[in-house]
C-alpha cells in the first residue's frame, strides 16, 4: 500500500519544479507527514492548490467532478492516488498556504499546518473526520 511520502515521489513525475512549489498537501496525508498515528491507513493524496495552479496543471489533464456535499467538487487526478484540489471547506488556500511547511518526509512539499486541516476536517463532519481531529489533540497534546 502506498504511503504519502511515496505518492509525492510519484506525483513529482506530473508536476514541474515551479508547480511543486505552488502545492500544499493536505487532508490525511497531511496528518500522517506531521508524524500522527491515525489508526488506519493513509493510501491516497490531497493537493491543495490555488485556482490559477489548478488552471495551469488543467491545460494537461483533464478536470473530474466528484460529489461534495451540497455541489459537485472539480479535481485533477494526475495519477493514481491523487487528487488536486482547488477547494476544502472551512479553509482557502490562501490561509492555508501561509501556515505550511515541508516537513522531513514531504520531499520539500509544504504540508498543510494541522490547525488548518482540523478546520476543513470539522467542516466535512464526518465520523472518520472526527476521529482524525482526535488524533490530532492527542499527538499535540499528549
Amino acid at each position: 500500500m502506498p504511503q504519502p511520502s511515496d505518492l509525492l515521489r510519484k506525483v513529482s513525475e506530473y508536476l514541474s519544479p515551479e508547480e511543486r512549489k505552488l502545492v500544499v498537501v493536505f487532508g490525511s496525508s497531511a496528518i500522517a507527514l506531521h508524524g500522527v498515528q491515525l489508526g488506519r491507513d493513509v493510501n491516497d493524496l490531497d493537493l491543495f492548490v490555488s485556482e490559477a495552479t489548478f488552471a495551469q496543471i488543467a491545460a494537461r489533464f483533464p478536470v473530474k467532478t466528484k460529489p461534495g456535499g451540497d455541489e459537485e467538487v472539480s479535481y485533477i487526478n494526475p495519477c493514481e492516488d491523487v487528487e488536486i484540489l482547488k477547494s476544502f471547506p472551512g479553509v482557502t488556500f490562501e490561509n492555508v498556504v501561509t501556515h505550511a511547511f515541508p516537513t522531513l518526509t514531504s520531499g520539500g512539499f509544504l504540508v498543510g499546518a494541522l490547525d488548518d486541516v482540523k478546520r476543513w476536517k470539522a467542516a466535512q463532519g464526518r465520523e472518520k473526520d472526527f476521529n482524525d481531529i482526535k488524533a490530532i489533540d492527542r499527538h499535540v497534546q499528549p
